[in-house]
């Protein structure tokens, strides 16, 4: 009996102590360190950049008409040319990757084409044009997908001739543009961008009661562009 009350004190007594060394153990043990996440990019705010590209696809059927007489179709202008020029922008995201803005640009540009067959001749050049466009896009990570489309604007050169007869048509012409692109953020600050652009600026009479043709005055543009957000 002896032996087995000694035996209980003993095993009472190892077992408190195993518990009351865990117990300081816990107490003692500090606390991790929360797990840093990296910032995540926002395309909220204002931006300005500059951009370069070409325009090219211009397609004219150029048709002289004298005094309400048609007089035929006597070639084509399909206008090309580099431009460039600078942006400034405005985006909000939300929900969370969906993102809204609105972006104007203005661009010097030279796209132009002639064409002369003996007895007829004509020549066209957009010599500079700017656009006013809402954007809406969707961002993964750091890179924004979009579309955009809205008011253009730009200076246009015409210039026909059949005969001894001729004019010289100088305009500024408003019509729309539409197109789709990707921008990528390489810091907080600074993105890159590779936009497609549509613009027509319709069709319209060139020219006066003498000599004139029917205008249709559109064509593409591939930019590349680089802004600075603030």
């Amino acid at each position: 009996m002896r032996k087995f009350l000694g035996s209980s004190v003993f095993l009472t007594a190892v077992v408190a102590a195993s518990v009351g060394y865990a117990a300081d153990l816990s107490v003692s043990t500090p606390p991790q360190a929360p797990v840093e996440t990296a910032p995540v990019f926002s395309w909220t705010g204002f931006y300005v950049g500059v951009n370069a590209g070409y325009g090219f696809g211009g397609n004219d059927e150029v048709g002289f008409h004298s005094r309400g007489d048609y007089l035929g179709r006597f070639g084509k202008l399909e206008g090309s040319g580099f431009l460039g020029g600078a942006q400034v922008g405005y985006n909000y995201q939300f929900d969370p990757n969906w993102v809204v803005g609105l972006e104007a640009d203005f661009q010097g540009a030279d796209i132009s084409d002639s064409f002369t067959n003996g007895i007829a001749s004509a020549s066209s050049k957009i010599d500079w044009y700017g656009t006013v466009r809402p954007r809406i896009g969707y961002a993964y990570d750091n890179t924004l997908f979009y579309g955009t489309g809205g008011f253009a604007y730009g200076h246009v050169k015409y210039e026909g001739g059949f005969g001894a007869a001729g004019f010289d048509d100088d305009k500024t012409k408003a019509g729309w543009t539409v197109g789709a692109g990707i921008e990528h953020a390489f810091s907080d600050h600074v993105t890159a961008k590779l936009e497609y652009q549509y613009v027509d600026f319709g069709s319209s009479t060139v020219g006066g009661d003498t000599l004139n043709s029917k205008a249709s005055l559109d064509f593409h543009a591939i930019r590349v562009g680089l802004n600075y957000k603030f």
